[in-house]
C-alpha cells in the first residue's frame, strides 16, 4: 500500500470514525471485564473472611486451651483451614509445616494477608481472643483452585472481549458506512456541477438534518458562482465589445484613407481621428488597470485629513467649463473633512461628478452637498435628467454596465468603468455609493467613516 494511500486513509471521516468506535469499544469492553475481575476478586475475598470467621467466633468460644489442641488440632491438620497461633509475634502452635509471612507475623495491625510458597497460594486472617488479650489466632486457606478459576477465568474474559471488540468494530463499519451514504449521494450530486451547470440545486429535504444546513450554504455558494460567472462573460463580452469598437474605427478608417491617394489635410484628419480613438483606448484599458488593481488592494494610499470643499470646488470649475455646451451649472454647499488618499478621493468624485454632468439635462443645475452626521461623512452629488428605472439601480456600479443596452457609442459616452471605479475607492476608505433616481432626480451619495 503506497504512502499516499495510507495518508488518504488515515484522513479519511469513514476511517476515523470506524477506529474512533473500535477504540472506545475494546476500552469500555476492558474495563467491563476488569472490573467483572475486581469484584470477583473481592467476592472471593469476602466469602473467605466470612468463613474463616464464622470458625474464629467457634473457636473463641471453645478458647484455646491445652486441651483444644489434643481434642481439634487433628481437624486442622487434615482440614482445609490452617491454623496458626501466635503469642508476643511468635508461633506457639500451628497446624501445618507452611510458615507465616515475616512482615504479616510481626505487623499485629495487618488483618489479613496473601502469599505464595511452592506454586500453593495462601489466604489468612488475623483474630484477637477476647478472653486471652496476648494471643492471636490466625486463620488461613489454601485458593489455589480460586487462582487456577481466576486464571482461565481471565482468559476466556480476555477472547470474549478481542471478539466481542472485533464485532464491535465490524458493526461500527456497518454503520458508519451505512452512515455514510447521504455524504456519498451528495458527492454525486456536486459531481454532476460543472460551468455549464451551475443552476443545479441540491433538495435539502432529502438528506439529513445535519446536512441539510451544509446543502443550503451549498446551494447559496452556487448562486454565488452562477452570478459570477454570469458577471465575468458579459465582462468579457464587454471588453471585446469596447476594445473592438474603437479599433474598428481605426481599421475602416485607415483602410478608406489608403484606398486613393489623400491630401496631406486628409491624412492629418486620419490621423487626428485614430489619435482620438487611441486616447479612448487608453483610458479604457488603464482604467481597468485601475479598477482591477483596487478590487484587490494593490494601490498604494497616502492617507492625509482632507478638507472636501476646496477639493470638491477645483472639480465643480473644471466639470462646470466641461458642461458648458448643455448650459450646467454647479452648486456646492456644505463642508466636512475624511482621512483618506486625496488623489484617490479626487477621482472618485470627479467620476460622479462627470457622470452627473453627462446625464443632466441641458441648461440645468447639479448640486454637491457635503455634509458630517455622527462619524461619516457624505457627499451627495444630485442632477436632474431621466430617472434610472429601478431594476436597473442594482447593478449601476459594475463594469462596462450601461442602461443603454444598444451600447451605441457617443462622442459624450464613457466606458462605463468610472461609477466602478468610484464605488471600489470608496470601499478601499471603508465607506460606499449609494443610488436613488425618482421624478428625474438623481443622487449619488459617497459615504466615507470619519
Amino acid at each position: 500500500m503506497s504512502k499516499v494511500r495510507i495518508n488518504a486513509m488515515f484522513n479519511s471521516m469513514s476511517s476515523k470514525l470506524i477506529v474512533s468506535f473500535f477504540t472506545a469499544s475494546i476500552l469500555v469492553l476492558f474495563a467491563l471485564s476488569a472490573t467483572t475481575l475486581y469484584h470477583l476478586k473481592r467476592h472471593f475475598y469476602f466469602q473467605d473472611k466470612d468463613a474463616i470467621t464464622h470458625k474464629y467466633r467457634t473457636l473463641n468460644k471453645l478458647q484455646l486451651q491445652n486441651d483444644f489442641i489434643a481434642k481439634y488440632g487433628t481437624f486442622f491438620e487434615l482440614g482445609e483451614n490452617k491454623l496458626w497461633a501466635v503469642e508476643d509475634n511468635k508461633v506457639i502452635y500451628q497446624s501445618t509445616d507452611t510458615p507465616l509471612p515475616f512482615d504479616f507475623l510481626n505487623d499485629s495491625g495487618q488483618d489479613s494477608a496473601e502469599w505464595e510458597i511452592d506454586n500453593n497460594r495462601f489466604r489468612a486472617f488475623r483474630f484477637h481472643l477476647e478472653e486471652e488479650p496476648g494471643v492471636e489466632i490466625i486463620l488461613g486457606i489454601n485458593i489455589n483452585r480460586q487462582r487456577i478459576f481466576l486464571n482461565s477465568f481471565s482468559v476466556v474474559l480476555l477472547w470474549i472481549t478481542l471478539g466481542a471488540s472485533m464485532v464491535s468494530g465490524f458493526l461500527g463499519w456497518l454503520i458508519v458506512k451505512k452512515g455514510m451514504r447521504p455524504v456519498k449521494h451528495l458527492e454525486e450530486h456536486m459531481k454532476q456541477i460543472s460551468t455549464e451547470k451551475l443552476d443545479l440545486r441540491i433538495e435539502p429535504a432529502l438528506f439529513p438534518s445535519e446536512l441539510q444546513q451544509l446543502v443550503v450554504v451549498s446551494n447559496d455558494m452556487l448562486s454565488r458562482l452562477e452570478k459570477e460567472f454570469e458577471r465575468l462573460s458579459e465582462y468579457s463580452s464587454d471588453i471585446a465589445h469596447e476594445l473592438r469598437t474603437p479599433i474598428s474605427n481605426m481599421m475602416t478608417q485607415t483602410q478608406v484613407i489608403l484606398a486613393h491617394p489623400r491630401t496631406s489635410e486628409e491624412y492629418q484628419e486620419s490621423l487626428i481621428s485614430t489619435s482620438e480613438e487611441l486616447s479612448r483606448l487608453t483610458k479604457t484599458i488603464t482604467d481597468m488597470l485601475y479598477l482591477a488593481k483596487s478590487e484587490h488592494n494593490l494601490l498604494q494610499t497616502d492617507n492625509e485629513d482632507i478638507d472636501l470643499y476646496p477639493l470638491i470646488e477645483d472639480l465643480a470649475e473644471y466639470y462646470e467649463l466641461a458642461g458648458d455646451e448643455k448650459g450646467v451649472t454647479i452648486n456646492l454647499t456644505g463642508s466636512g473633512t475624511v482621512h483618506g488618499d486625496k488623489e484617490m478621493l479626487k477621482r472618485a468624485l470627479g467620476n460622479l461628478i462627470s457622470n452627473a454632468v453627462r446625464h443632466s439635462d441641458n441648461n440645468e443645475a447639479i448640486n454637491i452637498q457635503i455634509s458630517q452626521i455622527n462619524n461619516t461623512t457624505k457627499v451627495a452629488v444630485i442632477n436632474k435628467g431621466e430617472t434610472i428605472p429601478a431594476e436597473y439601480l442594482p447593478y449601476i456600479f459594475e463594469r462596462f454596465y450601461r442602461v443603454d443596452k444598444a451600447r451605441m457609442h457617443r462622442a459624450t459616452a464613457g466606458a462605463g468603468l468610472g461609477l466602478a471605479i468610484a464605488r471600489s475607492i470608496a470601499k478601499i476608505h471603508n465607506g460606499d455609493i449609494l443610488v436613488r433616481s425618482d421624478n428625474g432626480i438623481t443622487s449619488f451619495i459617497l459615504s466615507v467613516p470619519k
